[in-house]
């Protein structure tokens, strides 16, 4: 029994050959629902599933109950299902943490049972009662971590949905689609399952992707940046009153218009100090936001380490307005917007 990969439960899953009991946890959301769900459909048969599948789905699941489930027989069927889906276990106190050893320590062979994190937060590094779960589980089961994938196995899945849609997606234009959706899978199949609906020719192409995929928060405010910058006060003030009305929280915008001049920042001390911007991955965390530093360094050009300084207080002086005062917050960010385009043109505000 040991700590498995995403690799090791494929092939149980191909098998069916499973443990008796697993913890799935980590922070990709989409692979734990499909792992957890894929090996649930393998486990029973769907034809008495209705006697043999119990799901637990609530931070308040008594454990005596799941333990009477855990040792009673399947029925007209060789194996059992229990999965306890999002019971904070590095919650339990010292009672229920000895009924959970009691459980974990003796599961039936005829029973798999699955502890499935898919909305709870495990601090496997500094937690200690965590750490101590996990080391239990690992005692007599499996542990499964499904953390989120690097950008090039995204695009490399991306590339492989698509082809298995009938087209055909490039490395760049894979990457494109995550510039402006995000790296959570759940996202990305999603606008990728619309890009080959919509899509008439084999290829999807730069413009398809600009059509249909629908842009997270994080992407827009970063193209309002990109507007702030170039002085295109229509576009900057059509694209914030898109973010209003799509119900997007000032401070939210206000917190990734910081997030983009902090790399602008950054981009730009690297290469002043002769390196080149994505040497700032290495000691801040872009894990599958590389492409940030690259746009942030072109725009981070136009303008020189005191401007961005003066762009950064203003930033922060507008996010002390819009948690501290009454003032209609649409208003603060106009103004937010006008000081930054005048300090990006080289003007005093």
């Amino acid at each position: 029994m040991s700590l498995i990969t995403e690799s090791d439960i494929k092939n149980q899953i191909k098998s069916g050959e499973f443990s008796n009991l697993y913890l799935v946890y980590g922070n990709e959301p989409y692979l734990k629902q499909h792992y957890c769900n894929k090996m649930t459909q393998k486990a029973i048969n769907r034809d008495f599933a209705e006697f043999n599948y119990h799901i637990f789905d609530s931070n308040e699941t008594d454990l005596k109950i799941v333990s009477e489930y855990v040792e009673s027989l399947p029925m007209m069927d060789e194996r059992k299902c229990v999965v306890v889906k999002d019971l904070n276990l590095g919650s339990l106190n010292q009672d229920q943490l000895k009924i959970f050893e009691e459980i974990v320590s003796d599961v039936p062979q005829s029973t798999m049972l699955i502890f499935w994190m898919q909305n709870v937060e495990v601090d496997d590094r500094k937690n200690d009662k965590w750490k101590n779960i996990i080391k239990i589980i690992d005692k007599y089961g499996n542990v499964l971590v499904l953390n989120k994938k690097t950008l090039s196995d995204i695009k490399k899945l991306l590339i492989k949905g698509a082809k298995n849609r009938n087209k055909e997606l490039s490395a760049q234009m894979a990457e494109y689609l995550v510039s402006l959706v995000g790296d959570d899978l759940n996202m990305l199949l999603n606008e990728l399952e619309k890009l080959c609906f919509y899509c008439d020719g084999t290829t999807i192409e730069k413009k398809d992707i600009d059509l249909i995929a629908t842009k997270s928060v994080e992407a827009s405010v970063f193209d309002l940046a990109n507007l702030i910058i170039k002085g295109d006060r229509n576009n900057a003030f059509k694209t914030l009153s898109y973010l209003i009305a799509n119900k997007t929280e000032p401070i939210n915008i206000n917190a990734s218009l910081i997030s983009a001049y902090v790399d602008m920042y950054r981009a730009k001390v690297y290469v002043t100090s002769g390196f080149s911007a994505q040497e700032a991955a290495k000691y801040y965390n872009y894990r599958n936001k590389e492409f940030r530093l690259t746009k942030a360094s072109s725009n981070a050009s136009k303008m020189d380490l005191q401007q961005l300084r003066t762009c950064l207080d203003i930033l922060g002086e507008t996010d002390i307005l819009l948690k501290s005062t009454s003032t209609d917050k649409l208003i603060l960010l106009e103004q937010m917007i006008v000081k930054l385009m005048l300090t990006a043109n080289g003007e005093k505000v």
